[in-house]
């Protein structure tokens, strides 16, 4: 009955069937985010693959970037406040039965911006702060790069266009 009113577990996607055979490639192969995507696939029941031929979908990491940036300061001239952004752009080429190319994403970017405040007298509890936001933000450019997958997929279904989704503004979270 949940599913019928549209409601699926968080981290539960419908992927398209040709994500059955996935070749996951990155610059980086031990980030945490490829880790995510990995994990985040063989829950929904897809295959990750070691070789791009045998892979009826690739999807490419080209780059994912963090920054960090001084927002506020105190009354000694001091950073209290830093915001974190952290950037990924990928690609993905889906190839159905016919050979030909069922819908293909062409260097999306998912950006995700954080906030935190820094205390000069706690450093390792801002340090601390610091690397969870940053873990969360990797499981949630997970989560928006499957969601946008899904996204493009039930759109292909609808409209036959290269291309389905529009850029898509950047993704701020308090």
């Amino acid at each position: 009955m949940l599913s019928a009113c549209g409601f699926h577990l968080r981290g539960a996607f419908q992927l398209p069937d040709e994500m059955s055979l996935v070749y996951l490639s990155a610059k980086n192969h031990h980030s945490e985010l490829l880790q995510d995507i990995q994990r985040t696939l063989k829950t929904n029941g897809s295959i990750v693959v070691n070789d791009a031929t045998k892979a009826k979908a690739s999807l490419k990491i080209k780059s994912e970037k963090q920054t960090q940036r001084i927002v506020s300061v105190d009354s000694h001239g001091l950073a209290s406040e830093y915001e974190l952004k952290f950037e990924v752009i990928y690609s993905l080429s889906i190839v159905s039965e016919s050979e030909l190319t069922a819908v293909r994403i062409k260097d999306r970017k998912v950006t995700l911006i954080r906030d935190y405040y820094y205390d000069s007298s706690a450093v390792l509890s801002s340090g601390r702060e610091k690397s969870v936001l940053i873990r969360d933000m990797q499981r949630d450019a997970s989560r928006l790069i499957m969601l946008q997958i899904q996204a493009a997929y039930r759109k292909k279904k609808v409209t036959d266009t290269t291309d389905p989704m529009p850029t898509p503004a950047a993704v701020t979270k308090p």
